[in-house]
C-alpha cells in the first residue's frame, strides 16, 4: 500500500508542474506591451500634476515667519532707554539741593570723588570744587521756600568751610612754593568770597555770622603772602 500512496502523490505533483509550466507559457515572459504602454502613460500624467514651477515653493512647505524690526531693535532701544535713564537721573541729581529726594546721590558721587583721589593735589582740588558747589547750594536755598530752609542752610555752610579748610590745609605748603598753585588758591578764594557777600543780607543773623566767618577766613588767601 506504501508503494501505491508514494506512486499517486509523484503522479500528481507532476501533473501541477507541468500545468504551472503551460500556464507561464500562455501568458509570456512578461507584463504585455498594452500594459506596460498604459502604465507609462499613466506614470507620466501623474509627474505632469504634481511638478511645481521653479521658484514656486510647494503649498505644503511651511511658511518661514519673518523677523519685524521692531523686534530686532528692542534689545538696542532698551539700552539706549537706560542710558538715556541714567544720564537723566545724573543731570537731575547734580542740580539738587539740601532737602531734595535725590541730594543723598549727589553727595555720594561726591565722596566717592574724594576717596578715590591719588594724591594731596587731586584731593585737594576736588574738595575746591565741592566747597563751590556748597556755595551754589547756599544761594538755591536762600531764594527756596521750603520750611526746614534756615536749618539746611547752616548745614550747607559748615560743609563748605569745613570742605575749604581741608583743601587750604592741605595745598598751602605747596602754592608758597608754586606760582600756579597759588594763584589756584587765589583765584577760589575769591570766587569764593564773590558768591557768599551778595547773600548775607538775605540770610538770619546766625547764618550770617557763620558767613562772615568763612570770609575773614578766605580773605586771608586772596593775596599772596598767606
Amino acid at each position: 500500500m506504501g508503494w501505491w500512496r508514494r506512486w499517486r502523490a509523484g503522479r500528481f505533483s507532476g501533473d501541477v508542474v507541468a500545468r504551472l509550466g503551460d500556464f507561464s507559457h500562455r501568458l509570456g515572459t512578461g507584463p504585455r506591451a498594452e500594459f506596460r504602454s498604459r502604465l507609462r502613460d499613466e506614470l507620466l500624467k501623474t509627474h505632469q500634476s504634481e511638478r511645481v514651477p521653479a521658484g514656486q515653493p510647494p503649498h505644503d512647505r511651511p511658511e518661514i515667519s519673518t523677523v519685524s524690526r521692531w523686534i530686532r531693535l528692542r534689545p538696542w532701544a532698551g539700552l539706549g532707554a537706560m542710558i538715556v535713564a541714567t544720564l537723566s537721573t545724573a543731570m537731575v541729581t547734580y542740580t539738587t539741593v539740601p532737602g531734595d529726594l535725590l541730594y543723598p546721590l549727589k553727595r555720594a558721587a561726591e565722596s566717592t570723588l574724594l576717596t578715590l583721589s591719588t594724591d594731596d593735589t587731586e584731593l585737594a582740588d576736588r574738595q575746591m570744587t565741592a566747597a563751590k558747589a556748597r556755595a551754589g547750594e547756599a544761594a538755591a536755598l536762600l531764594q527756596a521756600a521750603t520750611p526746614d530752609r534756615k536749618e539746611l542752610l547752616k548745614e550747607t555752610l559748615q560743609d563748605m568751610d569745613s570742605t575749604t579748610r581741608a583743601a587750604l590745609n592741605r595745598v598751602k605748603p605747596r602754592a608758597r612754593a608754586d606760582a600756579k598753585a597759588d594763584a589756584k588758591v587765589r583765584r577760589f578764594a575769591r570766587e569764593q568770597r564773590n558768591r557768599i557777600e551778595p547773600m548775607l543780607p538775605k540770610m538770619d543773623a546766625e547764618n550770617r555770622e557763620r558767613a562772615n566767618e568763612y570770609l575773614v577766613f578766605i580773605d586771608g588767601y586772596t593775596v599772596g603772602g598767606y
